[in-house]
């Protein structure tokens, strides 16, 4: 914990990027990617599905890791470090970390993997709805990252009134 102590600034700056990007990714996918499964041809969709699939896959791949792995970090400073400003921004980014984890498990990789047989319109709906309450979510997420960078940021300042 030590460790984890000394290096919370630059653990939340790192946490705060990562979730940026994801933000910044999942709204991209939300607005310009998905909605254009609609336009691809019946004789080249189950191809580009699975192009989809790998090339979004190797690209959020090591951000989410980053990005899961630097909130732990940070939920363990919030409850384990003392750092109780960071608690109520911490448990917004998890809960809302928890609602991208089951849209995603539950709702976007099984319609993922209904689309990757060809594209059906119904499923292709679901998946839109499912990923704008996770575009949502990642939202809170970021939101709460830029409440953490802040809360540091006051906490690292030395207080005028302390002696």
């Amino acid at each position: 914990m030590d460790a984890l102590q000394r290096n919370a600034r630059t653990l939340i700056v790192v946490h705060c990027a990562a979730t940026l990007f994801m933000v910044g990714l999942i709204w991209t996918i939300h607005y310009v990617h998905y909605p254009l499964f609609a336009y691809v041809g019946e004789t080249t969709y189950v191809d580009f599905q699975d192009a989809h699939v790998e090339r979004i896959g190797r690209l959020l791949f090591a951000p989410w890791l980053i990005e899961a792995t630097t909130l732990a970090g940070v939920l363990a400073l919030a409850f384990l470090g003392g750092h109780k400003t960071l608690r109520v921004p911490a448990i917004f980014n998890g809960a809302a970390m928890a609602v991208v984890l089951v849209i995603s498990g539950f709702w976007s990789a099984p319609a993922h993997g209904k689309l990757a047989d060809g594209f059906d319109s119904s499923v292709h709906q679901q998946l839109m709805t499912a990923n704008l309450i996770r575009s949502l979510a990642w939202t809170i997420c970021g939101i709460s990252a830029i409440w953490l960078l802040v809360a540091t940021q006051a906490d690292s300042r030395p207080s005028r009134f302390k002696r």
